[in-house]
């Protein structure tokens, strides 16, 4: 339960600081470094850029230019963590990913079996 209101707080705290944007896709026409940097410079998205997407198979350019850029990272949204979200300045999510965390973090919030993880450890004293 700690990992959850751990997300949820630093999600809460990246948009409050505006450091949270959610973007369609994760695609970029060209394969150049020097186009993500200056998207990047455009929309002041911070130095240290962390990019989330669905899915494992990320998009060919995107890939390439973060693999060249050692302060631009990406991530599958199941690898998610408040470490990675701390580490980067600004988190650039997609929709579907948002969806997906969205979705989860609901669950596990909302689920029927939640005081178990919640209460404190008592020991019966008979």
């Amino acid at each position: 339960m700690s990992i959850v209101l751990g997300l949820t707080s630093t999600l809460s705290i990246k948009l409050m600081q505006d450091d949270l944007h959610i973007v369609k896709d994760l695609v970029l026409p060209v394969d150049d470094p020097k186009y993500l940097e200056n998207l990047v410079e455009e929309r002041c998205w911070g130095p240290s850029v962390l990019f989330v997407d669905n899915t494992d198979y990320m998009e060919r350019n995107i890939s390439i230019v973060t693999d060249q850029i050692k302060h631009y990272n990406i991530m599958p949204a199941y690898g998610l963590n408040v470490y990675s979200m701390l580490k980067h300045d600004t988190l650039v999510i997609t929709v579907d990913a948002l969806k997906q965390i969205e979705d989860k973090l609901l669950l596990a919030l909302n689920r029927s079996d939640n005081e178990r993880f919640t209460s404190r450890f008592v020991i019966d004293t008979v």
